[in-house]
């Protein structure tokens, strides 16, 4: 299953699979880099809120303010590389190369591939293609929260 995700002028994402859109995610950007993040689903119902913010020499940091656990099966933390949820479930994000002009990433549960993503790195606006193994179809939402939470403003602030 192929998932396509572009971002417009507002550095918000939206994500489409066979032209149908799922998710789309807002950001709001404050001066101390502290910027809220919203993921609706189509009927723009709030799925999930959460705030990243940043600190000098340190990894991106993301807060659940709040969640809609129907969808997102319990999501207890989200680093730049994984999601956590369910109880201690952990879907992360391994990068295929160190460097490279092409972001090429898989999302992993314990050792089973769940989907590869492909995106441009020099690119003005973000698009990213994700390939969802079909044997793997539920955990769709989670890998689609996490790179929402991740991706959304990119463009501006290296998140």
């Amino acid at each position: 299953m192929v998932i396509e995700i572009v971002e417009n002028k507002k550095q918000s994402l939206f994500v489409y699979r066979n032209e149908e859109l799922l998710f789309y995610s807002t950001i709001k950007f404050n001066w101390l880099r502290k910027n809220l993040i919203k993921i609706f689903d189509p009927t723009d119902e709030l799925i999930l809120e959460l705030q990243s913010y940043e600190t000098p020499f340190s990894s991106a940091k993301f807060e659940i303010l709040f969640q809609n656990k129907n969808i997102t099966k319990d999501i207890t933390e989200i680093t730049k590389t994984s999601l956590s949820f369910n109880q201690n479930r952990t879907i992360k994000r391994i990068s295929e190369k160190y460097f490279s002009f092409n972001l090429k990433h898989s999302y992993f549960l314990d050792k089973i591939k769940l989907a590869d993503m492909k995106g441009k790195f020099w690119s003005t606006t973000q698009k990213i293609s994700l390939n969802l193994n079909m044997e793997h179809e539920e955990f769709i939402n989670p890998i689609i929260i996490h790179i929402l939470s991740t991706k959304t403003g990119y463009n501006s602030n290296s998140v």
